[in-house]
């Protein structure tokens, strides 16, 4: 799976990027060299990580410290006070932490294997902040082996490592976490990652911190048989007067595996560069894209990546797979703060590559969950990018393989960056929200595809089309019904340069003016604007071409 990826990623970036659309009879017309629907029929495995393992330990068990205290009986280790605790070995018992609030504990595994089946294996009653250190060159495992929670009993810890303090997890070696009950990682307040190679797989959220999560470097594999892959919870405000509930990865590389959400944020998240320089990488298979999702998963939600309020990408690169939208923003949620989710979506930088499933023979071009090859769940009608408010793309790359709808927000604006797209039923849709539907570009580059005969739009806005800058180029119908680009208002080019294959009604101001050119045959084609190459490819014959532009173009 992991070289299809970077086989797909490279042909993206080669130009030759599409997915799958409807003809008029309802069934698949492949207008791609690589299709979401060729790989699921292809056989290909769902994917699966190989990078992280670790051996158990065999030795007899010892803690030790030079600067704190704990007691130990039965196997139950207690440390009370602060200070640095060296673990080795084998345990099958409980590291239990019940230190002062103030106090700052440090766990260093050298080599140690903890598991236990009556409570959390590590379980942080008390501390002030506790740092969990894999050390150099060393393998460490930690097992739940409970069986499935089934009730609400509050004494148990709800995650193989359970605090109720911040938590960060570090070092240079190795940690491994399998955790049947509950979560794997879980905290009520700020979770840290940082340097180590992590592999946690959980029944329910790999990874929980409630008021946040951040990964700053390092390895990690975040994996779900039946839940999410991270997810926070809380939004009320901290004493900075900051809300909770942020998802950040400012470096390192990530991959997620879910059932459900990869990603869940109850505010923001924000994929950027951290202070070190090293942008992050991230992968995200949702649904039966992962190979780890329980044929009887129960979740209702497969997304990429969901917040309710704003989801920023800045820099780096993330690769989505996922049976529902890719990158999804809510808006109207209430926060303690009376505030209000945004449902907003911003990629100034980076990369975006995603592939939402959208087979024709599920209602509205749905997407289907977990379940298995041969019985997933229908999810009606994802998306590659959703935002309930807005969404802007000022800059960085979106390859958008295979979606029902390309982008869907209620306002859009295009500023800068390239963006590409293909899409079984709208390339892009401004829909009804709070303000009047929009679609604006003011620069950048943009190709939209969608099927020459199907009932969809290349782009279509329920409000205005405003184009004053930036090179547009839209494939879809030639039809005044279904067609390359659509508005409810008008459509209107005042700047740049917009390339309509398929139907198209404009009105034109400025210095726009219509410029004749024969770019709707199947195949590849280049265009020259002021100097500037671009090129494309059509997976079919479009009805005709229809240009407008304030520049020199060439063909």
């Amino acid at each position: 799976m992991k070289k299809f990826l970077a086989l797909m990623l490279a042909l993206v970036l080669a130009m030759s990027l599409a997915a799958c659309g409807m003809t008029a009879n309802g069934s698949q017309e492949k207008i791609s060299n690589i299709s979401q629907a060729e790989m699921l029929n292809s056989g290909s495995e769902p994917a699966t990580d190989t990078s992280i393992s670790a051996g158990e330990a065999t030795g007899a068990f010892a803690l030790s410290t030079a600067d704190g205290s704990f007691t130990g009986a039965d196997n139950i280790y207690t440390i009370t006070s602060s200070g640095t605790y060296v673990l080795t070995g084998l345990l099958e018992g409980q590291i239990l932490v019940s230190a002062g609030e103030d106090d700052e504990v440090i766990l260093e595994l050298t080599g140690c294997t903890i598991t236990y089946g009556q409570d959390s294996p590590i379980k942080i009653l008390s501390a002030g902040k506790v740092e969990i250190s894999a050390k150099s060159g060393t393998e460490n495992v930690i097992n739940d082996t409970r069986s499935v929670k089934s009730d609400t009993d509050s004494d148990q810890g709800d995650g193989a490592i359970y605090a109720v303090c911040d938590l960060k997890i570090k070092g240079s070696g190795t940690l491994v976490i399998n955790a049947g009950y509950n979560n794997g990682i879980y905290t009520t307040k700020d979770l840290k990652i940082q340097k180590l190679s992590l592999k946690c797989t959980a029944y329910n959220n790999a990874l929980k911190g409630n008021d946040s999560i951040t990964i700053q470097s390092g390895t990690v594999a975040a994996i779900s048989t039946n839940g999410d892959g991270m997810k926070t919870e809380n939004t009320d405000v901290n004493k900075n007067g900051v809300t909770r509930g942020d998802i950040t990865i400012s470096g390192g590389t990530v991959t997620v595996y879910a059932a459900g959400d990869g990603i869940q944020a109850a505010h923001n998240f924000v994929l950027t560069t951290g202070e070190d320089g090293n942008a992050p990488t991230v992968e995200i298979y949702t649904g039966s894209y992962s190979g780890y999702t329980a044929s009887d998963a129960s979740t209702t939600s497969y997304k990429g990546v969901k917040v309710r309020n704003e989801l920023n990408i800045e820099s780096g690169s993330i690769t989505i797979q996922s049976y529902d939208d890719g990158l999804h923003a809510d808006c109207g949620d209430a926060f303690e703060d009376g505030s209000k989710g945004l449902g907003s979506i911003h990629i100034s930088g980076g990369t975006v590559t995603m592939g939402v499933y959208a087979p024709a023979n599920k209602t509205a071009g749905g997407m289907m969950g977990p379940g298995g090859w041969g019985s997933q769940k229908a999810v009606i009608g994802a998306d590659g990018i959703h935002a309930d408010g807005t969404l802007t793309i000022s800059g960085g790359s979106v390859y958008i393989d295979s979606s029902y709808e390309g982008l869907e927000a209620n306002v859009i604006n295009i500023s800068g960056g390239t963006t590409r797209i293909s899409a079984n039923d709208d390339g892009i849709n401004a829909c009804k929200g709070s303000e009047v539907p929009a679609i604006n570009v003011t620069g950048g580059y943009l190709e939209v595809t969608v099927s020459a005969n199907g009932d969809t739009d290349g782009i279509d806005s329920n409000g205005s089309y405003i184009q004053t800058g930036g090179v547009v180029i839209t494939k879809g119908p030639d039809s005044e019904n279904m067609s390359a680009i659509d508005a409810d208002g008008s459509v209107t080019v005042s700047g740049g340069t917009l390339i309509i294959l398929g139907y198209g009604r404009v009105s034109t101001g400025g210095n726009v003016r219509s410029v004749s050119l024969s770019l709707h045959s199947a195949g590849s084609h280049t265009v020259k604007i002021d100097g500037v190459s671009y090129s494309f490819t059509n997976p079919s014959a479009y009805g005709r071409t229809i240009c407008y532009s304030d520049g020199q173009v060439t063909a």
